[in-house]
């Protein structure tokens, strides 16, 4: 049959540089790229195909392709490209009758076809085809495949490739693929052409020009007694976009690498799909639902596949896996709103057993699971086909997804958080802050916080603070910058709003409508704006904190609400407000950690707002004020009751994040101390994508080099140690309180490196950035590495004397070898 034509979103892989852009991009340059197979002795029938191939206004340029040749090509500084390094399989059109014929084309990054591939010459094709079977007995439809291996031990379906066949090479990356029997003598399966087919394939072993390529997946669906590839029966209940949104549409691979692709994995993670070296439930929806509940198990999930069966490994134990929002989100993966997964509300009203357990792993839903359960499923042992009498939108309970909504981030929803106007705020004098609290799914109706339950109760606690300067905090209190507004961890000035007593602070005024003005001169700990020589330019007005909640229904508000933190910027000497730069996307962040979740930090107070977070995180922020008393007593960088054994450690923003999520790239694993005098050590912290995806959470060219002028060097240590103190903090600082809080003589890195180091703190990293390598392998004027850091400190002072640094000669934009070309962003 006339398989249907491919077009441009039909290569889901494919990046967003494409051919027609890499081309106008060389043109730009004054020259083409072109394929390496054209760089000597090609046939005109071969450059003309190419030319073809071509945009109109792009093929104008260079002429008729069918009379160009080499010296032709010379002349127009057309240049040849290195072998490709991806193809991608589109597969065009299938016909399933008899023995299987597969048309599909094969490209590369670029969009261009890739021909003269050989089946196990210089590549490996492989198939699959399942049907899908419809739902029985409580169950949804699913796919079940016709190509089926034996596992030794297991009775169970074991899903396969297969690769027995002829290829036809059909020119210009176009192929055809023929199987050498028919789907029913494969394993015996039924053939069922009214219903739904899936043809998947995969590139394996791939060599193009000599060079070994990365290969891909596919999948085709198609109805094979119609020919149809639309308005057929579907089983879409997650895209891949959804995966892709915490992983990365490059490092979502398996197998191997080829196996990327979401709709092919069901073609062999099936119901009645098993490990033969665990007997662990296989099945797409039952392991992914376990891998991503990893730590939340009351039972390891364990798999050998391939490596325990055949090497002796041993099984991958995903009990370490920790999901970044609250796994209650089911929509974050499964949208019944998303056109593209129409079955998406199945989560809601088609429960079954399997799925249920996959994460409800201490109940049992059956007589087979009451030996090591916890408890009993309510009503004992139930079949399938019971479960939405039950878990449904019309059922007994309620439908699954409103059974699993979360309080906390419902709640927050109902709550917003407005600074209406900011004065009074040239150096010396004391800001005047008017603010409201709304509800925005009630018309924005206002909050009356000295009644209202949600700020009179046990769990309130809503604040104001005040930062400056907004070209890069330091929360300096005196005109010499030697002291610091809050605790010697330069802290904004902190304000209390509401604080359940159903009473309003001091300085706090009700104005009568709706809106409340505080004066923070008249609060119990009075805010100056510092007088300075240089002047602080804008500050920053940040609202943050958790009103209270009543999750469990009992009457009382003792549960924190974490809403989204509001910020607002003012003048303080500029002629108008200039705001904080903006690094981060927040709603990058937003896609793996969702909405009032994962990003609701220190209790709930500060929630979903970057902005508001690098107020506290600043340059010379550091972890001293919750370190444990240090045994010696002495400044000499080393606390051994510490968890790291050092006195302090930065929690400077640019460093603390880059640190948590490159945390497999470093050697030394990343500690902070935290509320109560936690350590928080984030060795552990595995990111589901390569760390040097810069703009999975950077917005647009904000980070290359060089770093703005404005940003500070980060503190590696505040040349103090703790001495006195509790779980609630530091009271006593060696040598002492004022050097603790003096942010000129603490020991700092410059700016880039400490954002390069943060994840590269190799040997090797480190003293190729710092100044005072004596290794020949060092070009910068970047401070690292002290070798007295606490006589002869490396102060902002002597690092603004030193002039920037030259990090971006190399590493700028326009550098040898640039942040996006490191980071393999520049594809």
């Amino acid at each position: 049959m006339e398989g249907r034509r491919a077009k441009m979103h039909d290569y889901p892989n494919l990046r967003t540089a494409r051919r027609c852009g890499v081309i106008l991009a060389g043109l730009m340059l004054g020259a083409l790229l072109v394929p390496a197979s054209f760089a000597a002795d090609k046939s005109d029938e071969d450059l003309s195909r190419f030319f073809e191939s071509m945009p109109p206004e792009i093929a104008e340029r260079f002429g008729n392709g069918n009379s160009i040749g080499n010296s032709e090509l010379e002349s127009h500084e057309v240049k040849t490209r290195p072998a490709p390094e991806h193809l991608f399989p589109v597969i065009t059109g299938a016909s399933l009758d008899g023995e299987p014929v597969i048309d599909f084309r094969v490209v590369d990054e670029f969009g261009l076809g890739i021909d003269g591939l050989e089946q196990g010459e210089n590549v490996s094709f492989s198939f699959t085809v399942n049907k899908l079977i419809p739902g029985s007995n409580g169950e949804t439809r699913n796919w079940s495949t016709y190509v089926r291996a034996d596992d030794e031990g297991v009775e169970a379906v074991q899903g396969s490739t297969y690769s027995n066949g002829m290829l036809e090479d059909l020119g210009d990356g176009d192929y055809r693929f023929t199987f050498d029997q028919d789907l029913e003598s494969i394993s015996e399966v039924v053939f069922e052409p009214t219903l739904t087919h899936r043809v998947g394939m995969e590139i394996r072993d791939a060599e193009v020009f000599g060079e070994e390529v990365a290969g891909s997946d596919t999948t085709f669906d198609i109805q094979p007694s119609t020919g149809d590839t639309s308005g057929i029966e579907q089983r879409k209940l997650i895209t891949q976009e959804d995966c892709a949104s915490c992983h990365g549409s490059e490092e979502f691979a398996f197998h191997g690498g080829p196996r990327q692709h979401v709709d092919q994995c069901v073609s062999c993670h099936q119901p009645d799909s098993f490990d033969g070296g665990t007997g662990s439930n296989m099945e797409f929806s039952v392991m992914i639902h376990k891998i991503h509940f990893g730590e939340n198990l009351t039972q390891p999930y364990e798999f050998c596949g391939y490596g325990c069966e055949n090497f002796g490994s041993p099984p991958q134990d995903f009990s370490h896996v920790a999901f970044p929002q609250d796994v209650r989100n089911c929509a974050s993966c499964h949208d019944p709103d998303n056109p593209e997964t129409p079955q998406a509300d199945w989560v809601d009203n088609r429960a079954t057993a399997e799925v249920c357990a996959s994460c409800h792993d201490d109940l049992a839903f059956d007589e087979s699971g009451l030996t090591n359960a916890n408890r009993n499923h309510i009503g004992l042992a139930q079949p399938n086909d019971t479960c939405v009498a039950c878990h449904s939108e019309t059922g007994f309970l309620q439908g699954n997804l409103a059974y699993h909504v979360i309080d906390s981030q419902a709640a927050a929803r109902r709550i917003a958080y407005n600074i209406l106007d900011i004065s009074n705020t040239a150096e010396g004098q004391s800001p005047v802050v008017t603010f409201s609290i709304t509800d925005p799914t009630n018309d924005d109706a206002p909050y009356d916080i000295a009644s209202d339950p949600e700020f009179t109760g046990s769990a309130t606690s809503v604040n104001m603070d005040i930062a400056w300067p907004n070209a890069d905090y330091t929360n300096v209190a005196d005109g010499q910058g030697t002291s610091v507004t809050g605790r010697p961890v330069a802290q904004p000035a902190s304000v209390p709003l509401s604080d359940g007593s159903g009473t309003l602070p001091m300085g706090v005024t009700d104005n009568g409508d709706g809106t409340y003005t505080v004066d923070t001169s008249a609060i119990a700990s009075p805010v100056s704006i510092p007088i300075t020589t240089d002047g602080l330019g804008s500050g920053t007005v940040v609202l943050e904190g958790h009103p209270a909640g009543d999750f469990d229904h009992d009457g009382a508000y003792d549960d924190n609400i974490p809403v989204t933190s509001a910020t607002k910027a003012f003048a303080i000497n500029d002629a108008e407000a200039m705001p904080r730069r903006m690094v981060v996307d927040m709603a990058k962040c937003q896609d793996c950690h969702g909405e009032n979740d994962g990003l609701a930090f220190h209790g709930g107070n500060r929630t979903d707002n970057p902005q508001a977070c690098v107020a506290c995180h600043n340059p010379n922020a550091t972890d001293l004020f919750r370190r444990p008393i240090d045994p010696d007593g002495m400044v000499n960088g080393e606390n051994l009751e510490a968890a790291d054994f050092l006195e302090d450690n930065t929690v400077d923003f640019k460093y603390m994040i880059h640190a948590i999520h490159g945390s497999a790239a470093r050697e030394m694993p990343y500690v902070a101390y935290g509320f109560g005098g936690t350590p928080h050590d984030y060795g552990h912290v595995g990111y589901p994508r390569s760390p040097a995806e810069c703009q999975a959470c950077h917005m647009e060219d904000t980070y290359n080099l060089p770093l703005g002028d404005n940003v500070l060097a980060t503190t590696l240590s505040s040349n103090a140690t703790v001495i006195a103190g509790s779980r609630f903090g530091a009271t006593g600082y060696a040598p002492d309180d004022a050097a603790a809080s003096d942010p000129t003589i603490d020991n700092n890195a410059s700016a880039a490196a400490a954002v390069c180091s943060s994840c590269h703190d190799s040997e090797v990293a480190t003293t190729h950035m710092s100044v005072r390598s004596d290794s020949g392998f060092s070009f910068g004027n970047a401070f690292l590495l002290n070798p007295d850091p606490f006589s002869d400190p490396d102060t902002q002072a002597k690092i603004d004397m030193a002039g920037p640094e030259n990090c971006s000669f190399c590493h700028g934009a326009d550098g040898f070898v640039s942040v996006e070309e490191a980071h393999g962003l520049d594809d």
